[in-house]
C-alpha cells in the first residue's frame, strides 16, 4: 500500500513537509497546496519557493495546479517540467466557495461539457508543444519532455448522480491517476463518504484510482481495504494533521509519544523561522496547525485559548508547554 499526504492550503508547504518527513517518515508521496495558473502566467514568490527542488526533502513531490484554462494549465506544466517534475496534479476537488465561484476546483464539475473541452484542449496543446504525456506509472523519457497528468476530484457539485458523467469524461483522456474524494462540493467535509459512488469509480473508471476521505484511524483504513481490495494507494489529509503517526500505526507501529510530538513541533518552528521572516507570520502558521494537532490531546480546548492569544514566540511556546503538560495524548 502506498500513502499520499493530501495538500492543505496554508499548512502543508515545504517547511511542514520537510518536518513531517524528518519526524514521521513513511509517506510515499506529498502534494503541494495548489498553485494558481492564471492570466499573469507567473507564480507567486511563495509558490516558487514551495516548488523549488532545493527546498524539498521528501521522497516524492507532485505539484498541484488549479485552473480552468487549458493554455494556462499547459504553461504551468511546462514550468514544472523545467524544474524537473514529471507529474502534475489538476485540482478538480477544492470545495471552497470562492474557488468554485470562479469555475475552478470542484467548480469545474458544474459544466461537464466545459470540463471535457478543457481536457481536449490541454492534451492537444501538449501534443503541439511536443510534450509527451504518460497515462501510467512508466518512467518518463529523458530524450524529450514527458509528464503524467493526474486529477484530484470530487464526485459531483450538487448530487452524486453527476459521477457517471465525470467518470465518462476522465475515461476519454490519458490521465495517469484519479484521486477520488467521495463527497460532492456542497457537502464540503460534512456527512458520510459516498462509498457506493467510489465503488462506481472502481467499476467504471479505467485509470489508476486513489481513495481519499475520512481516514482517521487504522480501523478506517482497514474498512476501505476490506471494501475495495483492489485499491493500492490512499491519500490522507486531515487524519495525518491530527495524528502524525497515523501511517505508522496503520503499518503496525506505535502511536506517537509526547517526546516525538514535541520534537516534531520544534522542528516545524525551526523550519518556519527562515521562511516566515517574523514572529507574527510564524505564529500565524503554527497556530493554524494547532487547530488540527490539538485534536490529539484530550481536553485541549481550554489551553488552546492561550495558544491563540499568544503575541510572541515566547508566549506561544509557554502556552504549548502548558497544553502538553496538562493534556493527555488520545
Amino acid at each position: 500500500m502506498k500513502f499520499c499526504f493530501a495538500p492543505m492550503e496554508g499548512i502543508t508547504g515545504y517547511p511542514f513537509r520537510n518536518a513531517f518527513q524528518q519526524c514521521f517518515p513513511g509517506i510515499d508521496r506529498f502534494y503541494t497546496p495548489f498553485l494558481s495558473a492564471n492570466d499573469t502566467f507567473s507564480f507567486t514568490t511563495r509558490e516558487i519557493r514551495d516548488t523549488a527542488p532545493e527546498n524539498n526533502r521528501v521522497p516524492d513531490l507532485v505539484p498541484q495546479i488549479i485552473t480552468n484554462n487549458a493554455e494556462m494549465f499547459v504553461w504551468a506544466i511546462e514550468e514544472m517540467i523545467s524544474l524537473g517534475y514529471r507529474e502534475v496534479n489538476l485540482n478538480v476537488g477544492c470545495p471552497s466557495g470562492t474557488v468554485v465561484a470562479k469555475g475552478k476546483g470542484s467548480g469545474m464539475l458544474r459544466y461537464p461539457d466545459r470540463l471535457d473541452e478543457f481536457f481536449e484542449e490541454s492534451f492537444e496543446l501538449l501534443q503541439k508543444k511536443g510534450i509527451n504525456y504518460l497515462s501510467d506509472s512508466s518512467e518518463a523519457s529523458a530524450a524529450s519532455p514527458s509528464v503524467r497528468i493526474s486529477v484530484k476530484t470530487r464526485i459531483g457539485l450538487h448530487d452524486t448522480s453527476e459521477a457517471e458523467d465525470i467518470i465518462t469524461i476522465y475515461n476519454r483522456y490519458p490521465i495517469s491517476e484519479v484521486i477520488v474524494h467521495g463527497r460532492v462540493q456542497k457537502e464540503f467535509y460534512r456527512g458520510e463518504i459516498h462509498l457506493d459512488v467510489f465503488g462506481n469509480f472502481v467499476e467504471a473508471c479505467k485509470h489508476h484510482l486513489v481513495y481519499n476521505g475520512d481516514i482517521y484511524s487504522k480501523e478506517d483504513f482497514e474498512k476501505i481495504v476490506r471494501l475495495f481490495p483492489g485499491i493500492d494507494t490512499v491519500m490522507i489529509g486531515r487524519g495525518l494533521l491530527m495524528n502524525p503517526s497515523l501511517v505508522r500505526e496503520i503499518n503496525g507501529g506505535e502511536r506517537a509519544t509526547l517526546p516525538e510530538i514535541k520534537h516534531f513541533h520544534e522542528t516545524l518552528i525551526d523550519n518556519y523561522i527562515p521562511e516566515m521572516g517574523s514572529d507574527k507570520n510564524l505564529l500565524f502558521k503554527v497556530k493554524e496547525y494547532w487547530n488540527w494537532l490539538s485534536k490529539s490531546f484530550s481536553g485541549s480546548e481550554r489551553y488552546m485559548k492561550d495558544i491563540r492569544k499568544a503575541k510572541s514566540l515566547a508566549e506561544y511556546r509557554a502556552a504549548v508547554r502548558n497544553l502538553m503538560a496538562n493534556c493527555d495524548l488520545v
